[in-house]
């Protein structure tokens, strides 16, 4: 016999939440911190329990070069670990050659379309913490709004790079707090971001295949990685 739900639930209305896959897409160059923003996030999910699949795409020759990243996390084991649409795509550059859909789309400023979010993360990075590589901690903390990620800076903490643990704890918190209403003002305030002007972030790429992934159940993050 199926389990039914608690009474309480039925009197109130309410269903069950129904297990549910969640895939993030994010789009950068090197140097913008793509892989310590999908490994901390992958490593975070799987300290919660869930299932998780974490795919890098890079040209490591090359500073600048295109490097992008997939992550998929559900409660229930994961099937195919292939991104084609996105829940939310985080677009930190564009280079033109990752040609997946987001139905959730955040960017830095000036990198986006729109209907998409766009937050100045670099600036963020640079005027509140001293780098605008701490930039990345600030997307990752409205990755893990839109995903509706739990905040556990306990479990972030162990996630995290040992460097600047601290200054990156503190920057995720600045993205997962921020509002609607702050990021449009943000936007309206802020100048255009810096990878916009960057050639190296809008100059078209080749495409490419997945060449690398780990099962973030025993990936570690680089200790000498930062922001």
């Amino acid at each position: 016999m199926a389990r039914q739900p608690p009474p309480a639930m039925v009197r109130a209305g309410r269903r069950p939440r129904a297990p549910m896959t969640t895939s993030i897409a994010l789009d950068g160059v090197g140097g913008q911190g793509v892989r310590v923003i999908a490994g901390v996030l992958g490593n975070l999910l799987a300290q919660m329990g869930k299932q998780v699949t974490v795919l890098f795409d890079y040209d490591s020759s090359v500073r600048g070069s295109m490097s992008d990243a997939f992550v998929i996390f559900d409660d229930e084991p994961i099937v195919n670990p292939v991104i084609e649409d996105a829940d939310i795509l985080l677009r930190l550059a564009n280079k033109g050659h990752l040609h997946i859909r987001g139905h959730l789309v955040v960017t830095d400023l000036g990198l986006g379309q729109p209907g998409d979010e766009q937050i100045p993360f670099a600036i963020l990075g640079s005027q509140h913490f001293g780098k605008e590589l701490f930039g990345n901690m600030i997307a990752l903390g409205r990755l893990l709004r839109l995903a509706h990620v739990d905040y556990d800076e306990r479990a972030i903490r162990q996630s995290l790079p040992r460097r600047f643990v601290d200054e990156n704890v503190a920057a995720i918190r600045f993205g997962y707090d921020l509002s609607t209403e702050e990021i449009a003002r943000l936007a309206s305030e802020a100048p255009p971001s810096r990878y916009e002007m960057n050639e190296a972030a809008t100059t078209p790429a080749p495409s490419r295949g997945v060449d690398a992934a780990y099962d973030t159940a025993t990936a570690q993050t680089t200790g000498g990685e930062t922001g």
